[in-house]
């Protein structure tokens, strides 16, 4: 789940502490009996980041087999909730779920695309300095291929 600030040009995106050095992902969960998917995004990026996402705006981007727990990774875009007390260049505080994310924070779109190089899905990679500051999952990665086109985003305009 890729959610973007209410002005389009910060991404919210977490680690787990497990994964290399620097990398940083969307974030993820699993969708509960009775939940849509779109009600599974919206819950999961509240318990993992504290941040409120528009119902509105969810939307499916693609999907990708995932062979472990033999599930579909399925990938979609929202747009996090202004709070009406905030002025709207704000960005929405994130609130930690320390059970879930070591970290979890915005990041600015030109901050982003600039470090699109590189990373990998493997827990075993070892980043170079520059990636243990920040680097988003592999080629293989639904993940990657959400980040990547909003981060591409920017250069059209």
């Amino acid at each position: 789940m890729l959610v973007t600030s209410p002005c389009g040009r910060y991404a919210l995106l977490g680690r787990k502490a497990n994964w290399p050095r620097g990398r940083y992902s969307t974030l993820a969960g699993f969708a509960e009996v009775g939940e849509t998917l779109e009600e599974c995004c919206v819950r999961e990026v509240r318990e993992e980041s504290g941040v409120a996402v528009d119902p509105g705006t969810v939307r499916f981007v693609a999907s990708q087999p995932w062979p472990f727990p033999r599930s579909l990774m399925v990938g979609f875009r929202a747009t996090a909730a202004a709070a009406a007390e905030v002025p709207a260049a704000a960005l929405p505080e994130v609130r930690i779920n320390e059970d879930e994310m070591e970290d979890v924070r915005w990041f600015r779109r030109d901050f982003v695309a600039r470090r699109l190089g590189g990373g990998s899905t493997a827990l075993t990679f070892e980043p170079s300095d520059e990636e243990a500051e920040f680097h988003i999952p592999g080629k293989a990665s639904l993940a990657r291929i959400l980040i990547t086109e909003w981060a591409l985003e920017g250069e059209a305009k």
